[in-house]
């Protein structure tokens, strides 16, 4: 692997988040159109598991001393995704 420089390493994470923002949002409308069913088992297991690891990282503080900060910062980016996912954004956006 190439050695990167610390903003290519920023790039790399910012556009990492947008491909699987977009990715997640796109599976889960085409999913609830599709089999609306099964949208409703897996997308709130996939947020189960976002939440899991969250609550795992602060009650083992894996990140160090920010890691309550850094689970709630994660938690928020995620929120705003999840929330795209469930078309609780699209007016805002639209607006």
């Amino acid at each position: 692997m190439m050695h990167l420089s610390p903003e290519d390493e920023g790039a790399v994470e910012r556009l990492t988040l947008h491909l699987l923002q977009d990715a997640y949002i796109d599976l889960a409308e085409v999913l609830r159109a599709v089999e609306p069913e099964a949208a409703d088992l897996l997308l709130p297991t996939i947020e189960q598991r976002f939440a899991d690891v969250l609550a795992g990282l602060c009650r083992h503080r894996s990140e160090g001393e920010s890691s309550r900060a850094i689970a709630l910062a994660v938690g928020e980016r995620l929120w705003d995704i999840v929330g795209r996912a469930h078309g609780l954004r699209r007016d805002a956006e639209a607006a």
